[in-house]
């Protein structure tokens, strides 16, 4: 059977955070693995818009479509044009917005709509389908019944067997892969060694998708995933990638026994950090270059708001700590909407007191599917997904919305560089990288941008504040598939 697995694109007007990464849709790579007898191909709608061609040359009988929650609009949108195409195409989503509001997506243009984890009902799936077979034994799903009504089947609580599960289908975005980035690092590979999350932070909704459950790979499966990949760089998407410290001290001792030396970057917690200081030793030792922090905020009572069960001190220790061993820091923040001015001032000196390079600002947002969504649900000011990108407040601000934006995109403003040319000197990032970092720092820093998408102001902006921000200098480079480039 021919089965078509879709990325779709979600480029919002504005400003969007396609400028500091564009990873592989490893999602789809994974599903692709499921069912190597069937001919399956990855359409990476960010990367190559032609969804017409692919329909008319490759005639897929079933198209699985995935989607985040900005990208909700654009999926449904799809799944309508692949019905128009033919109706009868078999069209199922999944993803982690299907997952928690399944709702979203029992549309016409839909004939199931997948929930959890694809291992679990996939490949039954494309069984039934194949074998024009009823789907009323594949678990994990809605399925439309004969009166058009969705159906809800049983949900597994199994967890999947990580360890036996075939490599990810990268041959099937091999021609996007030079395109694929995260943050400077081009030509980027992600790996997944686990799933879940064992904290809750009520922003989050990874913990929510997996029902509190965690699962891990072992150390020979990892290494074996990584020896498959061919680019210099990967990025470890787990969301607390040193989370067991015997299992990535497992990891590491492998990568050096078998002579794997590869430019490494990961997501981990600080406290992780601050407990095995030895292991970061280890893992820059093995090529670790850069680590991605959720430190959320600069005081102790906006780690306490997020429940982020971390304290301040930890977070500077463990900073200190990457300082040291020359590892770069891409540092996540969250910007409450409920800041007032001071509030910005203390975030922007803490972030350049820790001389933290590389910076991701968020506004806290109340996500379809978390905590956060259900406690300010009656405070919403919208519920177009098309704003929650976490670059827009959906929640009133307590200043100026206009005042709030421009103090958010002063986060982003440089006034000493001298961190960043220290990284240059020590060869830690290209001039290439550092010209292009600084290109992505002032389009952020650009107030006006923030505003269209806004569930407030967007009505109100107007074409002319628009041009004028876009006729800065900052934001005259000119953005591609790969990012901005000078």
């Amino acid at each position: 059977m021919r089965i078509l697995l879709l990325q779709p694109d979600h480029v919002p007007q504005g400003i969007g955070f396609r400028l500091l990464a564009l990873s592989e849709p490893l999602h789809l790579e994974m599903l692709a693995s499921q069912v190597p007898e069937h001919d399956v191909r990855i359409l990476d709608l960010r990367l190559d818009a032609d969804l017409q061609s692919t329909l008319r040359s490759f005639q897929p009988e079933l198209v699985a479509v995935t989607a985040l929650t900005p990208e909700v609009y654009a999926a449904r949108e799809t799944l309508r044009q692949i019905k128009t195409f033919s109706p009868e195409i078999f069209t199922v989503v999944g993803g982690h917005h299907a997952s928690l509001l399944p709702g979203d997506f029992m549309i016409p243009s839909v004939d199931a709509v997948a929930v959890g984890e694809a291992e679990l009902m996939f490949r039954q799936l494309v069984q039934a389908v194949d074998a024009h077979q009823g789907l009323e034994q594949v678990p994990n799903i809605f399925r439309r019944d004969a009166d058009g009504q969705f159906v809800p089947h049983p949900r597994l609580s199994t967890k999947v067997a990580l360890d036996t599960l075939p490599l990810p289908r990268r041959d099937l975005t091999e021609a996007y892969r030079d395109r694929y980035f995260f943050l400077l690092d081009e030509v980027d590979a992600s790996v997944a060694t686990g799933r879940g999350c064992p904290y809750r932070c009520n922003f989050c909704s990874v913990w929510q998708f997996y029902q509190g459950r965690i699962n891990q790979m072992s150390a020979e499966r990892v290494v074996r995933e990584i020896a498959s990949i061919p680019t210099n760089h990967i990025t470890f998407v787990d969301d607390n990638f040193l989370m067991n410290h015997s299992r990535e001290r497992a990891i590491a001792q492998r990568l050096q026994a078998e002579g794997i030396r590869k430019r490494y970057a990961m997501q981990c917690r600080t406290d992780s950090i601050v407990r095995h200081p030895d292991l970061v030793s280890l893992w820059v030792d093995t090529g670790l270059h850069a680590a991605l922090l959720g430190l959320e905020g600069a005081s102790e009572r906006m780690l306490k708001k997020v429940n982020k069960t971390n304290t301040l001190s930890t977070n500077d220790r463990a900073i200190q700590i990457l300082h040291d061993h020359g590892v770069i820091i891409w540092g996540a923040f969250i910007v409450d909407p409920d800041w007032a001015e001071e509030d910005f001032d203390l975030l922007r000196d803490y972030v350049h007191e820790k001389e933290i390079t590389h910076t991701q600002f968020t506004v806290l947002t109340p996500l379809p599917g978390t905590q956060l969504y259900q406690q300010r649900y009656t405070e919403l000011l919208t519920h177009d997904y098309s704003c929650y990108d976490t670059l827009h407040s959906v929640l009133p601000t307590r200043l100026d919305r206009e005042r709030f934006y421009q103090k958010f995109a002063q986060l982003y403003q440089q006034t000493n560089w001298g961190p960043y040319f220290d990284l240059l000197r020590e060869g830690k990032i290209s001039m290439a990288e550092c010209k292009r970092g600084k290109a992505i720092l002032e389009t952020m820093a650009n107030w006006k941008l923030y505003l269209h998408n806004d569930p407030v102001l967007g009505g109100r902006t107007t074409r002319s504040a628009l041009a004028e921000a876009h006729s800065k200098p900052a934001a005259r480079t000119t953005y591609s598939s790969k990012g901005l480039n000078p």
